[in-house]
């Protein structure tokens, strides 16, 4: 009776072991494709098709104002944003800068609370047909920031609106 409690013991606790190597093997299988997957997604999250250049473009085509920034750090750095009719940003330009850059909105995020509402919008920063760095808007009542963050390198640039200039006008503030 002790032998065949003792055998049965032995062949559920090797079941027990196959099967949990089986299954480990399967979770590997299938987090070594996550990893492949996120690989290449990553490879391909820099670049941006023709298309989606194209569709950027005619976005950006009509822009109905503008709103200025300067620099925390430094006051001399200043750049505008101009937003279309649907009040998405679609070109910045920093001051010296002869052109404008493209920018294609991500996402947005709505935070409630206090006076007014946070609206954070997130837009891609397109150079050369490539994503060139993320920029971070944030709204709250009449104060808005900008959060910069270039690709190349990670590092962060911040910008407060420009109170003095003239925001929200048809024209670029420089």
């Amino acid at each position: 009776m002790k032998r065949i409690s003792i055998l049965k013991y032995f062949i559920l606790l090797f079941i027990c072991i196959s099967c949990g190597q089986k299954s480990s093997k399967k979770q590997n299988d299938i987090h070594s494709d996550k990893i492949e997957q996120n690989r290449e997604s990553l490879n391909k999250k820099s670049e941006i098709d023709i298309e989606e250049i194209d569709e950027v473009k005619k976005e950006n085509s009509t822009i109905k104002n503008y709103v200025c920034y300067t620099s925390d750090t430094n006051n001399s750095k200043k750049i505008w944003i101009g937003f279309n009719d649907s009040n998405r940003a679609t070109e910045i330009r920093y001051k010296g800068q002869s052109e404008s850059i493209p920018m294609k909105f991500v996402r947005n995020e709505y935070i409630e609370g206090g006076t007014s509402p946070t609206i954070i919008d997130y837009y891609d920063e397109i150079y050369n047909g490539k994503i060139n760095g993320v920029y971070k808007l944030t709204k709250s009542g009449n104060w808005y920031y900008v959060t910069y963050k270039r690709e190349k390198d990670d590092k962060e640039f911040n910008f407060t609106i420009d109170h003095t200039a003239d925001n929200f006008s048809s024209t670029p503030c420089f």
